[in-house]
């Protein structure tokens, strides 16, 4: 452990120097921040306000002492280096399961030896060598632990952990779909591989959800191929039997004859885990096939309008529009303000900026009207996409693979790419969030998509929510439950609200693969802790915590909370939002606004420090800007005053 948190200093020591240089060089007179890590150093140490030195304002200097109990505590424990004390203890008559691995070089068989209300349950050597499995219902999971572990020749003794499935659909090509997880795979051949996380993080949000039930997504495109296998179950179905209408020739066949609305189909809600090519983001659903747009690919703008009109009255609560262009319709903007349903619009593809030139319908502002640019696997925006501060969102959409019509080959699937299938990745995750909270309103879905993206360096000024989409973030602030999203490397992370009991100790973290790393909390004026898995976990506190690789920690809350109360000292603290949804730094600081000074959080995408929030300030250092759910801050504080969540 000595050495990871040697390692650890060394390689985010230098990354965040930009913050030192942000302050020293902005015209404010107040605390200088440390360009340094946290956990890198053992406490903070801040100067008088405007304190200088050599005409420059004084670093706060990074000063590590090492424990050594925290640092050699838990070394044999899980891969998060958490000791396995302090687990819940099962109640009176309950199984505890204890894996016991012993060395087989000193001893010949474990069995031989008898504890007291421990009994001997498997022998698992064949799998690993020296492996067992005990259970008791005398002791509790501590006490079996401990007197297992002082055996001699017992390497170690820890809980027989209960793992649960990931809602991974067994659609055989899932694999080719980069767009719902991108783990570095080649998604198609004689392609480059992606960038691993740069997808739209699609499988968390399915252990929690996978059907949009009553939601009716109506797809305004070229019609559906409403007989594909991969389609037909999640089809809607009107009162005569109909999927839908084609308003071209006023009959209620809309059947695809050009492809495009089948293949955005199948990206909203090809039938999920049906052992059928591949999955729509919504496993089960209800597709609606308007056909408004004819074979050649083009429509009027009075066949969009009747579409829309059908949709409407046949109760669409989403309607996907993946068509577009530079001709500002009063009709068609009065149209869509009119109908109550969610509107998915591609921002376009023509490679130009809508702030200059407007793309309709997604340039209208509108509430119930979402735009939405198109990003590559590599996580930058498609060369062809339309982008600007007045595009809502972006989305997975370079090379998507889905349903198709039927190819003189016989395939029934695609590779496309367009904003068009970015809308439909963002139809499909809309009718997922409306399934699970239909008292949201349009506006405060896209407020949601866009305040829960991932920020993403090269989107940044390219779409409003400088970021791509993450579905798993978004539909875990709705649920009873919550989910922290680490990626790969440091994290710096909070629980918004109090844990349920017995789900509310550092055990939460012990399955994330820390590298050698271990959680850390900052106390204050005294230093680093590292927790056990028996160490309480405290809202409005932020943590430390290492991942290998891009990870979701689940919570479980407490339904009938007290009020918690958070002391804030002089000086620095870590914080965290005690909200599912972001805020107004001022807002979420009003308590203590007379003596706060800074806030900070840290991008974990970009492994660094974001720019400083400071108190009365302005432009990208204004209080103005929000804070977010599931991430820890740095506070620091001119006195004494108390937060309540």
């Amino acid at each position: 452990m000595i050495q990871a948190v040697s390692d650890m200093t060394r390689h985010v020591g230098w990354v965040f120097l930009g913050v030192i240089i942000l302050l020293i060089f902005s015209n404010v007179s107040a605390e200088p921040i440390s360009g340094w890590h946290p956990s890198a150093r053992e406490f903070f140490d801040a100067p008088e306000a405007g304190e200088v030195k050599d005409g420059s304002a004084i670093s706060i200097i990074p000063m590590i002492t090492e424990d050594k109990a925290d640092l050699n505590e838990g070394v044999n424990a899980s891969s998060a280096e958490y000791s396995s004390e302090g687990t819940i203890s099962p109640s009176a008559g309950e199984e505890t399961r204890i894996l016991v691995r012993y060395n087989t070089s000193e001893i010949s068989i474990l069995a031989d030896m008898e504890i007291e209300g421990v009994a001997l349950q498997e022998d698992l050597s064949s799998s690993l060598s020296g492996l067992v499995l005990y259970s008791t219902v005398e002791k509790n999971e501590k006490e079996a632990i401990r007197a297992l572990s002082d055996l001699p020749g017992v390497l170690y003794a820890e809980p027989d952990y209960i793992l649960s499935i990931d809602r991974t659909p067994n659609d055989p090509d899932l694999w080719r779909q980069w767009g719902i997880q991108n783990t570095g795979q080649v998604y198609k051949e004689s392609n480059p591989s992606g960038n691993v996380g740069s997808d739209g993080k699609i499988p968390g949000a399915w252990d929690i959800i996978t059907s949009s039930g009553n939601v009716i997504v109506a797809v305004l495109d070229t019609g559906i191929d409403y007989s594909h296998p991969d389609l037909k179950s999640n089809m809607w179905t009107g009162p005569s039997g109909e999927h839908g209408y084609n308003v071209i020739t006023g009959n209620p066949d809309p059947m695809d004859d050009n492809g495009h609305g089948t293949h955005c189909a199948g990206i909203i809600g090809a039938v999920g885990n049906n052992g059928v090519g591949g999955s729509g983001i919504a496993w089960q659903t209800k597709l609606m096939a308007v056909k408004a747009i004819g074979a050649d690919g083009k429509a009027y703008t009075s066949d969009i309008i009747k579409g829309i009109e059908y949709a409407k009255s046949a109760g669409a609560d989403i309607i996907s529009c993946s068509f577009g262009g530079s001709d500002n319709s009063q009709v068609l903007y009065e149209t869509i303000a009119g109908t109550p349903a969610l509107f998915v619009c591609a921002a376009g593809n023509q490679g130009k900026d809508n702030d200059k030139v407007p793309h309709y319908p997604s340039s209208y502002q509108l509430p119930n009207i979402i735009g939405v640019a198109a990003t590559s696997a590599s996580d930058t925006l498609v060369t062809t996409s339309n982008y600007g501060t007045s595009v809502h969102l972006a989305a997975p959409g370079g090379e998507m693979y889905s349903t198709a019509l039927t190819t003189s080959g016989g395939s029934q699937y695609r590779y496309m790419t367009g904003t068009s299938q970015a809308t439909a990745f963002v139809a499909g995750m809309a009718s997922l969030i409306m399934s699970n909270d239909s008292s949201l309103t349009n506006q405060e879905i896209r407020t949601h998509l866009i305040s829960h993206s991932d920020a993403i360096p090269a989107l940044h000024g390219k779409v409003a929510a400088n970021g791509r989409v993450n579905l798993t973030a978004v539909i875990a602030g709705f649920s009873e439950g919550g989910e922290i999203i680490l990626h790969q490397g440091w994290n710096f992370v909070s629980v918004p609200r109090p844990l349920a009991q017995g789900k509310d100790t550092a055990k939460i973290f012990e399955k994330v693969s820390s590298g050698g790393h271990s959680l850390f909390e900052y106390i204050h004026n005294t230093g680093w802790k590292t927790l056990k898995a028996s160490d309480q976990i405290s809202v409005m506190t932020g943590y430390w915590v290492y991942s290998t690789k891009t990870d979701s920690i689940s919570l479980q809350y407490d339904q009938s909370p007290d009020i918690i109360r958070k002391m804030v000292k002089g000086g620095w603290n870590t914080w965290g939002l005690p909200l599912n949804d972001p805020v107004k730094t001022k807002t979420a600081l009003s308590p203590i606004q007379s003596i706060w000074k800074y806030v900070i959080g840290y991008d974990a995408t970009l492994q660094q420090y974001e720019n400083p929030i400071l108190n009365g300030g302005s432009g990208d250092q204004s209080s103005d800007r929000l804070v977010s759910p599931y991430k820890g801050y740095w506070l620091y504080s001119a006195g004494e005053g108390e937060l309540t969540g």
